[in-house]
């Protein structure tokens, strides 16, 4: 399953292998983070603390770049380069919230689709 969706894309993935066992590895991997990394924009939107974002999002950047999630890569940078929580840097944590929200069940199916095979080794 070459899953190619709006929001993202795990070419990447199948660039580094075709095993589907790892393929379902990553995946899961990633969404289990989304979970970490929601719950710590959440937390940073009452903290207020630039500092700990930029932490969080320094941490977020590798596997959101590796699921190719559209639209984070520029939201990370302008978080990045943010000097002061305003408006703006508030308005980038709630879309990049959003977007972890809306891709996880999307992922959690694409799981289902991947067939792991049990038996490796014949692969």
């Amino acid at each position: 399953m070459h899953a190619d969706h709006a929001l993202y894309s795990y070419n990447y993935l199948y660039k580094i292998s075709d095993n589907p066992t790892f393929i379902h590895k990553m995946i899961t991997l990633f969404i289990n983070s989304l979970t970490e990394y929601t719950g710590d924009l959440q937390q940073l939107q009452e903290t207020k603390v630039l500092h700990d974002l930029k932490r969080v999002v320094h941490k977020l950047k590798p596997s959101v770049l590796s699921m190719e999630v559209k639209g984070a890569k520029e939201i990370i940078t302008e978080l990045e380069e943010a000097e002061k929580w305003d408006a703006e840097v508030e308005k980038k944590v709630a879309q990049l919230k959003r977007v972890f929200q809306q891709i996880k069940p999307m992922m959690e199916k694409d799981l289902k689709k991947i067939k792991i095979d049990e038996n490796p080794s014949e692969s």
